[in-house]
């Protein structure tokens, strides 16, 4: 599958930074998942399991309280108040 650059971040610092192939959150308007070549936006991000699938065999999840998350044609980036890895 093909990847794209995710970074996730919090106040601490970088949770997460590289390639990423699925991003799956809590919108407001509900489930929502990014993948590569996803059309840009943004969008408030409800308390969550936050799951990133890295390849086809690894996938890391966390929880997150709420943030905003930014897609572009370049990187996706998700700013956050809390994280925890699971």
């Amino acid at each position: 599958m093909k990847s794209f650059l995710l970074k996730i971040s919090s106040p601490e610092g970088d949770i997460f930074y590289g390639d990423a192939v699925r991003l799956s959150v809590r919108g407001t308007e509900g489930e929502l998942a990014v993948m590569a070549g996803h059309i840009p936006f943004v969008s408030y991000v409800k308390p969550c399991d936050c799951r990133i699938q890295v390849d086809d065999e690894t996938e890391k999840v966390g929880y997150i309280q709420s943030g905003v998350l930014t897609v572009s044609k370049e990187k996706t980036i998700l700013l956050c108040g809390d994280f925890t890895w699971k």
